[in-house]
């Protein structure tokens, strides 16, 4: 009796004691715990972007998302906002669904002033945005043509969400210009236009206005940054004298500078009216034709390439880090030198690999495609970026050898061109939190295994382990019959 009541006693101080350190290693582990991302494409991973933002939050933040649990983004959108619960004890989140709840659907609406559905809502102080479906995710719609459903190509919600935080933290919206009357280009336009660059940009939340810059005396006074977006006809004096003020009182500027031929034998690169803008800081164009067959794409000629290399700063660091691949076509060379205020430096941002050339006879470039004597070899600098690491100095350009870049045909098939684009532009407006964050991209694998080697597998794992589980257990059951 006494034996049993010492056994029943062990027992139990071993529950009590299995039970403490139970709940103590629960409670350790919600106070102190650490996330590991195995997924090949670091789909739970945030950026350093995104970190910082969250880190610097002095108020709470409420998401608020308006998603069916049976929708097929809803198990991503809910992984990914948990990364950001967990970055951040200020973000709290609620989930909504518009079938089930909705008088609590109904309320928060009213409350945020949505009138679409499937969106995911950010709001702090009063503030609130929202971001939809598509601004989350990129499908891939070629399994429709054979009655297939779309298939998650890039989830990008990071991006839309990290951006949408910003823009309830910081309520002004940045006034960006783009020059008219030289021929540059605009939304309007078909694949060479730049809609889908000024789109995102809108999209943003940023105001984009046009300027005419002839016989305007300064750059207008709300300006944050000037685009010129490949002008074909030059700038008279007068323009230049006035952006180049602009310029040197601390004004920022995006320069996409094609190399604009004009006619003759054999035909040259015109001048673009800014040469001495550029000069000014650092920066001369080559007029030339980059030709670079080592990184060209096929059947389009040494013309059309991408980007060999990547120089170095916040524009650029993420894209090198991610392989983004950058496509021109028919772009000129950049030669840096030093700017005339030796405070500012220019900087090279993408590079063409050694093998390339620039073309300065451009008679025949497609059949002359060789080099000659007198064309500056590669590595060739094809964007730079000028700044200054004083605090004061607020000057900051980018010059980019090539407005294709920014065009909707190379912005649709270089996956790097428009986050490039907007890179440069979020540098431009010192919102380096707001730099572009690469999508997801889904990453498939495939196992392909031969006849002989699922014979094996067969055979090793439905074959022989279990004989050898069954084996171990007949032994095991004569042993104690014995």
């Amino acid at each position: 009796m006494r034996k049993r009541i010492l056994q029943e006693t062990n027992w139990g101080v071993f529950l009590v004691l299995a039970a403490a350190l139970f709940l103590m290693v629960n409670y350790l582990a919600f106070r102190h715990y650490h996330r590991w991302d195995l997924t090949a494409n670091k789909n739970f991973t945030l950026s350093p972007q995104t970190v910082k933002v969250l880190k610097g939050l002095k108020q709470p933040l409420d998401v608020t998302v308006f998603l069916a649990p049976t929708d097929e983004l809803y198990g991503r959108v809910k992984d990914l906002l948990s990364a950001y619960s967990a970055a951040s004890p200020k973000v709290s989140v609620e989930y909504i669904d518009p079938d089930r709840d909705r008088a609590r659907m109904q309320l928060l609406a009213q409350k945020y002033k949505v009138s679409v559905a499937n969106v995911v809502v950010f709001d702090t102080d009063g503030r609130s945005k929202y971001v939809e479906k598509d601004q989350m995710v990129d499908y891939d719609f070629s399994a429709m043509q054979r009655g297939g459903r779309p298939r998650v190509k890039d989830f990008k919600a990071e991006e839309a969400f990290t951006n949408a935080i910003l823009d309830v933290l910081n309520p002004k919206k940045p006034v960006i210009y783009f020059t008219s009357g030289h021929g540059e280009r605009t939304a309007g336009q078909k694949a060479e236009g730049i809609g889908l660059f000024r789109g995102r940009l809108a999209k943003e939340g940023d105001v984009l206005r046009d300027w005419e810059s002839l016989g305007k005396p300064s750059v207008p006074g709300d300006a944050d940054l000037l685009v010129v977006a490949g002008p074909t006809r030059p700038f008279l004096a007068e323009e230049s004298k006035v952006i180049a003020a602009w310029l040197k009182k601390g004004g920022r500027a995006l320069f996409l500078m094609d190399p604009e031929l004009v006619p003759g034998r054999p035909p040259k690169i015109g001048p673009s009216g800014l040469e001495d803008v550029f000069e000014q800081w650092g920066i001369t164009l080559g007029s030339d034709v980059v030709l670079d067959p080592r990184v060209s794409v096929p059947n389009l000629g040494a013309q059309t390439f991408f980007a060999a290399s990547y120089g170095h700063g916040p524009i650029v660091s993420d894209l090198a880090r991610n392989k983004f691949p950058i496509l021109f076509s028919l772009a000129q060379s950049l030669t840096l030198g030093q700017p005339a205020d030796k405070n500012y430096t220019a900087d090279p941002l993408l590079l063409t690999s050694p093998e390339s050339w620039g073309k300065k006879n451009l008679a025949n470039v497609e059949k002359n495609a060789e080099w000659a004597e007198g064309d500056p070899k590669g590595p060739l600098t094809l964007a730079a970026s000028v700044s200054s690491g004083k605090a004061a100095d607020k000057t900051r350009i980018v010059v980019i050898g090539d407005a294709d870049v920014a065009s909707d045909a190379l912005v649709q098939s270089g996956s790097g061109n428009l986050l490039f684009c907007l890179n440069s532009v979020h540098w431009l407006l010192q919102e380096e939190s707001r730099l572009a964050i690469p999508p997801k991209t889904e990453v498939k694998t495939h196992l392909a295994l031969s006849a002989s080697q699922t014979n094996l597998i067969f055979i090793l794992f439905v074959v022989l382990m279990p004989c050898v589980v069954a084996g171990a257990g007949i032994y095991v059951y004569l042993q104690r019959r014995r």
